[in-house]
């Protein structure tokens, strides 16, 4: 009973201290558990800042910081503090540029500037922590154009939400050495695999506020930019004729009447890296646009170009004679150098995917018509340089622009950015790149931005925003042709960056199936219809736009595979049944059906597997668009029965095989006729031979008959008729059709001589009628 009691007693003692326990932990959480929250938090909270008046200070001006929270979380981040603080001297080099703000350990030293409330932000949304102005005194910044390093510190109730880096250049009131921007920009569309832009995309794109009229009026605000133009888009507008959208072609009109230098990027801005690093020596050009054009939208042809000027017309002379006018074209369908013409400022230039080129590609390219390539920096070793390059390098063959990695990478932030805040930091880097090129400039150096495919979420805000740029004091507007003509900077080289070998091997794959499509093409009446749409499609495949994430390239080459593999396997021959030859010479009836939508013109070829069949030859025929026809193979059949496998396969006239060959099992069974022929032939020749034989020996008897009436001798014995008609006999078996009369023989045995003038005396009609 007492160790019951005991029992009991430490069961209640447990029981409590578990209940305490429990409560205690209920108040207060774990501390591993609390880190981990955190640590995580942490993961999903972005904190950033910049100074207004893009990013930069004038002397004796106060700077007003904004911080904003972007809160990826799924909790409430409440009100806090922000410090913000900056560097205690200037970032001296692009290098250190670039590092700050990177998980780095050796940051420089900063000092605070200001402390500043913040607000809550809620789950999943970005907002402004905090604005706060700070004076020109406590920012305490003097000297010379420099650049420094911003950082701000959020915290709240819970710790630490995030820091935030950004840069402040200081603008001294002194001369400054100014930095020649050219930048180039691409007008391009979102990432197709049709190879001509639809009617609908089109109004869309060209609407309003459409991304290609987003992009016309940044060009337009701003001319000093070059414009690489996707020759899809014009031949898309022009193919459509009369049909093509107003909107569309007033669009058109507009780019011609820019005035930027401008230049082609490759038709449907297929990668040149990935065609050459594919295989491809000869960078691919659009071939055909029959399919897609319709004669009742061009009733008058096309002007490409500015529009021609009427002729003035000269006073007419009654005595002169008239001049013949000219033969017009049949049609005023344009011809594909005809859509595809454009009065570019420039040729000659490729503009590949960005990280994408080795040194025989640049050489490769050279060879292809393109003695200038853009090239991303970090596709160089610009970055390892102690001083910014001059955009032209050297190459061979020509040479190459390389763009300013760190300067295009703000920009193209500036162009993109949503909302002021987002502009406002895109500023700010930009302004710090400019600012550190400048103070190692000697005020030549111009540099190469290239912007992004893609296009600006609102053409006021990009157009705002590269003004601010053009308009910093340490910066000047240049050219491309500024770019190209500047000098060279010794040390710049390529660094050789390879395609992803999936990416390179998706592409091999897609120019093998263009390679069997443009084959089976050769069944149509006309080939281009077929071969100028798969050129088109596959260059707009190998779009560079479709490196970008969110594109589903992969299902693309798929779904171009599967096609290909289709309109390939479309024209097949049938499967046969067992066929028997029961005749010397036969028609084979073979069946072929046609699943694609224009006629083919096909030639049947039939191979025999051994000598009992022979084909007299190959056949042809016209199939009919999405129907089945009969093709009559003529065969003669040889001596002997027996089975013959007879394979059978299609080719276009060119020679070039279409679809799976098939077998059929043929019996052949024609050894009758043969015999019964032979038969016949000796029927034939037995009948004769007996008449023939027949007749020799009545001609025989007619003549011995004769010559006894010619000797006018007795009649010979019983005995001696039995000798001649035993010798008549053996004469006519011997088949002697000449064999003279036997006479009768007298009695004494003398031989009485012939009368031989009795053969040569005529004879009398008794005499005719008996032989």
């Amino acid at each position: 009973m007492r160790l019951n009691r005991r029992l009991r007693g430490i069961g209640r003692g447990t029981l409590v201290a578990a209940c305490a326990a429990l409560l205690f932990g209920a108040l207060v959480p774990a501390p591993a558990q609390a880190a981990t929250a955190l640590d995580s938090d942490a993961q999903t909270h972005t904190v950033s800042l910049y100074a207004n008046n893009a990013g930069v200070e004038s002397a004796g001006a106060s700077v007003t910081v904004t911080i904003s929270i972007t809160n990826s979380a799924q909790a409430f981040v409440g009100s806090g503090t922000a410090t913000v603080a900056i560097t205690e001297s200037p970032l001296g080099t692009r290098a250190a540029l670039d590092a700050w703000g990177k998980d780095v350990d050796d940051k420089p030293a900063t000092r605070v500037i200001a402390t500043a409330p913040t607000q809550g932000v809620n789950a999943g949304a970005t907002a402004r922590a905090a604005t706060v102005t700070i004076p020109a005194k406590t920012v305490g910044l003097t000297g010379d154009t420099a650049v420094y390093g911003l950082k701000t510190t959020v915290t709240d109730a819970n710790g630490t939400v995030g820091d935030g880096y950004s840069t402040l250049t200081y603008s001294a009131s002194t001369t400054q050495n100014q930095v020649g921007l050219a930048i180039a920009m691409p007008i391009t569309v979102p990432a197709t695999a049709s190879g001509l832009i639809a009617s609908d995309d089109l109004a869309t794109y060209t609407a309003t506020d459409g991304l290609l009229t987003r992009q016309l009026q940044l060009a337009q605000d701003h001319p000093s930019i070059a414009v690489a133009i996707d020759p899809m888009i014009i031949a898309s507008i022009r193919v459509l004729g009369t049909s093509a959208p107003e909107s569309a072609r007033a669009w058109l009109d507009e780019l011609d009447h820019l005035s930027n230098d401008s230049f082609p990027l490759q038709y449907g801005d297929a990668d040149a890296s990935s065609q050459l690093q594919a295989g491809i020596e000869t960078l691919l050009s659009p071939t055909s646009f029959t399919y897609a054009l319709d004669a009742k939208n061009f009733p008058a042809p096309l002007q490409v170009g500015e529009t021609p000027q009427p002729t003035p017309t000269q006073p007419s002379d009654p005595f002169a004679t008239p001049t013949p006018t000219p033969t017009q074209p049949a049609t005023n369908v344009p011809t594909t150098a005809e859509l595809l013409s454009w009065p570019y400022t420039f040729h000659g230039i490729a503009w590949p995917a960005d990280d994408s080129l080795r040194e025989t590609d640049i050489e490769a390219l050279a060879r292809n018509g393109y003695p200038s390539t853009i090239v991303t920096g970090s596709n160089t070793n610009q970055a390892s340089l102690s001083a910014t390059p001059n955009a032209p390098m050297s190459v061979k063959g020509g040479t190459a622009l390389v763009t300013d990695q760190g300067v295009s990478t703000a920009l193209r932030a500036v162009v993109s950015a949503v909302g002021t805040d987002e502009e406002g930091a895109a500023l700010a880097s930009a302004s710090a790149q400019l600012a550190e090129i400048s103070t190692q400039s000697n005020g030549q150096t111009i540099v190469l931005a290239g912007l992004d495919r893609d296009w600006p979420t609102n053409s006021n805000t990009a157009s705002r925003g590269l003004g601010s740029v053009l308009d910093l004091p340490w910066v000047t507007a240049s050219s491309l042709r500024g770019a190209l003509t500047a000098p060279i900077t010794s040390g710049l080289k390529l660094t050789d960056k390879a395609q992803d070998a999936s990416r390179t091997a998706a592409v091999q794959q897609l120019i093998d199936d263009a390679d069997g499509l443009d084959s089976f093409a050769t069944v149509l009446a006309d080939p281009t219809v077929l071969t100028g749409d798969t050129r088109n499609r596959l260059m707009s495949l190998l779009s560079v736009g479709w490196r970008a994430p969110d594109n589903d390239w992969a299902t693309a080459v798929s779904t171009f595979t599967t096609q290909s593999k289709r309109t390939m396997n479309s024209v097949q021959i049938l499967p046969t049944g067992k066929i028997t030859v029961a005749s010397t010479q036969s028609l084979i009836p073979v069946t072929v059906n046609n699943k694609y939508d224009l006629p083919v013109n096909v030639v049947l070829r039939a191979t025999p597997s051994n000598g009992r069949l022979e084909v007299d030859s190959d056949t042809s025929k016209t199939i009919p668009a999405g129907a089945s026809a009969k093709v009559l193979v003529p065969v003669k059949a040889k001596l002997g029965n027996g089975s013959v496998h007879l394979g059978m396969q299609l080719y276009s006239p060119t020679g070039v095989p279409i679809g799976s060959g098939t077998t059929a099992a043929i019996d052949v069974h024609a050894d009758w006729e043969g015999l019964g022929a032979l038969i016949l032939g000796i029927a034939v020749v037995l009948f004769f031979g007996f008449g023939l034989t027949r007749s020799i020996v009545r001609r025989i008897r007619a003549r011995g008959q004769r010559a006894a009436e010619a000797g006018g001798g007795d009649a010979p014995d019983a005995g001696d008729d039995g000798a001649s008609a035993t010798e008549v006999d053996t004469d006519a078996e011997s088949g002697l059709d000449d064999a003279p009369p036997v006479a009768s023989t007298p009695d004494d045995d003398s031989a009485a001589p012939a009368d031989t003038s009795t053969d040569a005396s005529p004879r009398g009609p008794d005499e005719d009628a008996r032989g």
